[in-house]
């Protein structure tokens, strides 16, 4: 595997040249600030420039052109790290050794790059029925969180919690929102994604990548060069205890419990905490949550555990009986206070440590996971993987004890079922 890193006026390109995948996956990355943006504004954009283009202007077109590359994929994402919104755009391809076609390579990379610089707009306006097929989807997307109760939850918990931050904001934004968003607003943001935007290309595959770089260079351009740097946490007051319990139209009951705290250690980042997860609640049925909440007393239906470090919490979350809440309260309670105890079992720890070692060598074999861990390195110098499993190798039981200690809980989010299983 190979790391490789090039640097132009206005963009740099990333690429892992590597012999274990028989596909290529690539990206063109807009990162900006958030506060220098309208999150559902810029959602829109990039949905809208992921459905046509005006060298492609109907979703027929496009998906012709893909088949001809070899049923190629093109897609378009985005989402938040931090005070970070990243806008990706992608290509997914066969790798050009296994293609005749010499032209192949470049003509994969130049239809990536053309979906990007050549949107869909004729007079100054996007295109009237995409822009239009992209606003009912969103629209969609924006109440898709109320069909689950965990997503429901998770959602106004966030709400709560996080009144006054980005934090508690979707990506999406609201339906007001969403309809308030013109053609002018459209045009103007996609001028400011290309003025104020830093611009990353990402490439993984068994390529010549100097090759690459140079089709790069010859389709893609940027004029304006950004210097900007940009954040990968939010800073969130560390809230007063509190216990929210509302209703809602679902047939099961929510129990959110949140814990947050403040800045961490590069060592409790990227090493301490992927333990600390592991042995709460990551460990199938050996972990302290299972065997508070399911082995020895049947609580919940089930349970999981999300630490988002960008938004500084810890969020440990069930689906169970409205009966059961308290008795689970008191079984997450006494697995937290014994992760802060350090009351873990040494063979177990080591146990558990050669798993989550092993596991991230699992999950090399995934190209989005490799470059997706680069990015992150060149952006935020996140260790790459084989440097945070030496640091994992390094972690004892009394960091995990330090670790534990700083995470306060602030808020017990309740979603009350209201509807027995047949939504009576």
């Amino acid at each position: 595997m190979k790391y490789q890193h090039y640097d132009f006026e206005s963009f740099r390109v990333l690429t892992i040249t590597s012999e274990q995948f028989k596909n290529v996956h690539m990206e063109i990355n807009f990162i900006d600030d958030v506060d220098n943006i309208s999150m559902p504004l810029r959602s829109f954009l990039v949905n809208l420039m992921g459905y046509t283009s005006k060298i492609y202007p109907t979703k027929r077109e496009m998906l012709i052109a893909l088949e001809n590359l070899y049923n190629s994929v093109y897609y378009t994402n985005y989402s938040r790290v931090g005070k970070s919104y990243i806008a990706n755009f992608v290509l997914d391809f066969v790798s050009p050794k296994y293609i005749k076609d010499k032209k192949y390579l470049g003509n994969c990379i130049k239809f990536l790059c053309e979906q990007v610089l050549n949107p869909n707009i004729n007079d100054d306006k996007f295109d009237e029925r995409s822009k239009e097929i992209i606003k009912e989807r969103i629209h969609q997307n924006i109440d898709h969180y109320k069909e689950s109760a965990f997503s429901y939850a998770f959602c106004e918990s966030r709400k709560f919690l996080f009144k006054d931050s980005i934090s508690g904001k979707m990506i999406n934004g609201t339906h007001e929102e969403l309809d308030s968003i013109n053609n002018e607003d459209l045009i103007n943001d996609y001028h400011k994604l290309f003025e104020d935007a830093k611009v990353d290309i990402l490439i993984i595959g068994d390529l010549d990548m100097d090759k690459c770089v140079s089709y790069i260079n010859k389709y893609f351009q940027k004029k304006s060069i950004v210097e900007n740097t940009y954040q990968n946490t939010i800073s969130n007051k560390i809230n007063p205890y509190e216990e929210l319990e509302v209703e809602g139209k679902y047939a099961q009951t929510q129990l959110l419990m949140y814990l947050q705290f403040n800045e961490l250690s590069e060592f409790e980042l990227y090493a301490v905490s992927t333990l600390y997860l592991q042995i709460l609640g990551r460990a199938n049925q050996s972990d302290k949550l299972a065997r508070y909440l399911r082995i020895e007393n049947p609580l919940v239906y089930s349970r999981g555990i999300r630490f988002d470090y960008p938004n500084k919490y810890l969020l440990i979350y069930t689906g169970l009986k409205y009966d059961n809440v308290k008795e689970a309260i008191k079984g997450i309670d006494r697995a937290l206070k014994e992760m802060a105890n350090g009351e873990i079992d040494e063979d177990y720890f080591e146990l558990q440590k050669e798993k989550v070692l092993s596991n991230m060598t699992m999950n090399e074999d995934d190209e989005e996971y490799l470059i997706g861990e680069y990015y992150m390195h060149s952006l935020f110098n996140r260790p790459l993987p084989k440097d945070r499993r030496e640091l994992i190798k390094q972690v004892t039981i009394d960091d995990i004890k330090k670790l534990a200690k700083k995470f306060k809980k602030t808020l017990t989010y309740i979603l009350k079922e209201t509807v027995d299983d047949e939504g009576n």
